[in-house]
C-alpha cells in the first residue's frame, strides 16, 4: 500500500531527472481544468532543471495548451500513448494507430451498442452522434467537441484512440459486454471507456521520450489517478497516487498525496523545486 507524503519527499527525490503527470484526475480539478496554482509550479519545476512530461488520454493539442500556459517546452504523450510529441518543435516521436481490422470491430461495437463511439487523431477528434458525450468531452479538451463525420472515412492516422460514452443508466450491463468483447478497455473518465491499438499505452508512448532524453525509468517519477495509469507507474522510480486514486491504482504505487480538488499536485512540486534549489545553493 502506498506510503502517504503530508508535507516529505521521497528520500530518493534527488535521483530523479523526469516527472510525469496524468492530467485528468491529477493535474486536473474534478472539471477538468487545470488551476494557474498547478501551472505555476510545473513551470516552477522546469526551471529547477526537470523534465517534464504529460501522460493522458487527452488529443495532443490539449496537451500542447498546458505547456503554453507554462510557457515552457516538454513532452506530451497524448491518447493514452498512441501519439508523442515533442513539444517544442512540434515533432511526432511516437504513433500507435489502430489496425483496420480492430477499428472495425470497434465501430461495429459501437453502433451494435447504440453507444456515442469517438476516435481521436494527431489534430482532433470525431463522432458520428450529437449526443451527451460529445458536450462532456469539451471540458477535458479545451473547449473542443469532437467534429461531426463518417466516422468509416477516417485515415488510419486519424484512428489512435476509440472513446465510447456509456450512459450511467446503462452502465452495469454496458461495461460488463465491453469488457467481454474488449477486455483490454479502461476507465479513464465517468462515463468513458476507452481502447488503443493493442501493445499501445502510456508505458509505450514514454518509452521514446526516455530514449529522446537519454534518461531511464529508475531515474523518473510519476502521478496518477486512473486504470490507463496502471502501464507505466508500476515501471518508473517513484510511483505517487493520488488521493482520489482507484484503490488498485494506490496500491500499485510507492507514495500516495492529496486530492486533485485540493491541487495536491501543485504542493508536492513547490516542495520539490524548494528542495532541489536548496540542495544546489
Amino acid at each position: 500500500m502506498a506510503e502517504l507524503l503530508d508535507d516529505s519527499l521521497p528520500p530518493n527525490i534527488d535521483d530523479i531527472d523526469v516527472a510525469v503527470f496524468d492530467v485528468d484526475g491529477t493535474l486536473s480539478r474534478d472539471d477538468a481544468s487545470v488551476s494557474d496554482r498547478t501551472i505555476d509550479a510545473l513551470r516552477d519545476l522546469v526551471d529547477t532543471g526537470v523534465h517534464v512530461v504529460l501522460a493522458s488520454g487527452r488529443m495532443a493539442p490539449a496537451l500542447r495548451k498546458l505547456f503554453t500556459r507554462m510557457e515552457r517546452s516538454g513532452y506530451v504523450i497524448a491518447c493514452n500513448g498512441a501519439i508523442t510529441v515533442h513539444t517544442d518543435h512540434d515533432e511526432i516521436i511516437g504513433l500507435g494507430p489502430l489496425n483496420d481490422n480492430y477499428y472495425r470491430e470497434v465501430l461495429e461495437f459501437g453502433r451494435e451498442n447504440d453507444l456515442e463511439t469517438v476516435i481521436f487523431g494527431t489534430d482532433f477528434f470525431y463522432t458520428e452522434v450529437d449526443g451527451s458525450g460529445r458536450q462532456l468531452l469539451k471540458a477535458p479538451n479545451e473547449g473542443l467537441a469532437p467534429e461531426l463525420v463518417d466516422l468509416d472515412e477516417l485515415d488510419r492516422n486519424n484512428r489512435l484512440k476509440v472513446m465510447y460514452y456509456i450512459d450511467p443508466e446503462r452502465t452495469d450491463e454496458m461495461v460488463e459486454r465491453l469488457r467481454e468483447r474488449f477486455p483490454e478497455t479502461v476507465k479513464t473518465l465517468p462515463e468513458f471507456y476507452e481502447l488503443t491499438e493493442e501493445n499501445v499505452s502510456k508505458w509505450s508512448g514514454l518509452t521514446p521520450v526516455l530514449n529522446d532524453l537519454g534518461a531511464t525509468p529508475e531515474r523518473t517519477l510519476g502521478i496518477g489517478d486512473s486504470e490507463n495509469d496502471l502501464s507505466w507507474l508500476p515501471n518508473v522510480g517513484i510511483a505517487v497516487a493520488m488521493g482520489n486514486a482507484y484503490p488498485h491504482v494506490k496500491e500499485s504505487c510507492h507514495y500516495e498525496i492529496g486530492l486533485n480538488e485540493d491541487d495536491a499536485v501543485a504542493d508536492f512540486l513547490t516542495r520539490w523545486a524548494d528542495h532541489r534549489r536548496s540542495s544546489a545553493a
